[in-house]
Parts: structure tokens; sequence; C-alpha cells
């Protein structure tokens, strides 16, 4: 997925290309142990995301409580196959305990864009 924003303190349109994962309808879940891009969108921006050669905009919402973090990595571990879990470093093979989940979220940053067709 590409993700546009603009800068909140350069003003610029920047580009950049996030990790995600279809979430809900009409909602994505995007990831990233980069820091840089998240700060941009805290306020709840409309951007833009091209997603497989169509374009969306959309409103962010970033999760940083710990305790949101750990709940939704666990409906995540839940919903997605092993595979999909294991890149979020969760075991792929079994249901995660809380101490997997609550490292698991120590180590990534989640964004959840509402789409707008």
């Amino acid at each position: 997925m590409l993700l546009t924003y603009t800068g909140r303190k350069s003003g610029r349109r920047i580009t950049i290309p996030v990790g995600y994962f279809d979430w809900e309808a009409g909602t994505v879940l995007a990831t990233s142990s980069q820091n840089t891009w998240i700060p941009n969108l805290r306020t709840g921006p409309t951007v833009h995301l091209r997603i497989r050669g169509r374009e969306y905009e959309a409103v962010p919402t970033v999760i940083e409580d710990r305790t949101a973090i750990t709940e939704l990595l666990a409906e995540f571990a839940d919903r997605k196959t092993p595979r999909e879990a294991k890149t979020l470093g969760l075991p792929g093979d079994r249901k995660p305990t809380p101490e997997e989940l609550h490292e698991a979220g120590e180590r990534g940053r989640f964004v959840l864009f509402r789409l707008r067709s």
C-alpha cells in the first residue's frame, strides 16, 4: 500500500510504502516498525492510499494504548493465518500468550484506516 500524507512540520506531501492487512469492510490495518510517519497521522487528517491499483481517501486512527494494541493483536491472531501472524512476531502454530502479545505490541506501530471510495 502507498500512503500519501502531508508532513506536519514541512507541509510537504510525502508518499511511502506501508505494510497492511485487510481488516473489516472498508478498513485496513497498517503496521510498521518505523515511527517516522505515524506522528503525522495522530490528529486524524484525511490521507490518500493506493491499494492494489485503486485510490482511496482514508481517515487514520493511530493505536498507541498498550492495552488496545494487545487486544488488537489477540484479535489479529484469531482472524488471520499463521503466516500473517508470524509477520507481526506472533507464534503461527498456536494461540499467543499474553506475554507474547505484549512483546509483539512493543515492536510495532498500528494504524487503522477507514476507507472512503
